[in-house]
């Protein structure tokens, strides 16, 4: 909202915009260290351009992987995690997606110490799966938190609660975390939710509170899940009997 922002922050075309937006990024730090958290999320939302011809992306690019490395040098012990948004506000993003996630991680001073943040519905605006975006990021040992929640196709970041739209995606990405014992090094699972324009006053809070009882059932869908079943239809082949044990599973039909 920051009118020094509004054409980005650290790939701002302005100089002196740039270095309002590492002084924003170093207060950040500063208060983190106060909170006794080593962990700042970067939420790009308006890194890149609402016109093509009036930015670089070659030049943004360095612009980001520069400031992040301004932000390393800054605290030695701080952990830069990047929440990808591949559009809106701005429709032409820079560092989208996982996959930039991990290019621009690879290119800073410390890889170790940046990594990324996937929000589900940021995912689906890609269109992407959301389990596979988590999964990607676990295997790299980059996943440093997650916000979850849900979208319904690839219009505005509406945050959704969590499972509402597509309980199947929801359910792959409680597995894949579970399957990984995420959490297990101190990592959380956060529910990136907003109430229904439409809500009443007395009700919003509801939006959170749906969003946690849907991701505990399915934590314990996914502990039913059978994984010998699993094994026996991929080795037959028989993906069609492997969905449908899936849906009756969520269904709850035995």
């Amino acid at each position: 909202m920051d009118s020094h922002t509004t054409d980005g922050g650290f790939m701002s075309t302005s100089e002196k915009e740039r270095e309002y937006a590492m002084w924003r990024a170093y207060r950040s730090i500063d208060i983190a260290k106060e909170l006794g958290t080593d962990l700042i999320v970067l939420w790009l939302a308006r890194e890149g351009t609402l016109c093509a011809e009036s930015k670089s992306p070659v030049w943004a690019t360095k612009m980001l992987i520069e400031a992040i490395n301004k932000m390393l040098e800054y605290d030695a012990n701080i952990r830069v995690c990047i929440e990808p948004k591949p559009n809106e506000p701005i429709d032409r993003s820079i560092c989208g997606t996982m996959g930039h996630v991990m290019a621009v991680s690879a290119a800073t001073i410390d890889p170790k110490r940046v990594g990324r943040n996937l929000e589900s519905a940021h995912a689906i605006l890609a269109g992407l799966d959301p389990a596979h975006e988590i999964g990607f990021a676990m295997a790299m040992g980059k996943l440093m938190t997650v916000h979850l929640n849900d979208q319904n196709g690839i219009k505005y970041d509406q945050d959704k609660s969590f499972g509402v739209e597509n309980l199947r995606a929801a359910f792959n990405q409680v597995k894949v975390l579970k399957e990984n014992n995420y959490g297990a090094n101190g990592e959380y699972v956060g529910l990136d939710v907003k109430a229904m324009r439409t809500t009443k006053d007395a009700d919003s809070y509801k939006h959170l509170e749906n969003s946690l009882n849907i991701f505990k059932a399915l934590e314990a869908k996914v502990d039913k899940f059978d994984y010998d079943f699993q094994k026996k239809c991929v080795e037959n082949r028989d993906f069609e009997g492997l969905e449908m044990y899936v849906m009756n599973l969520l269904m709850g039909i035995e």
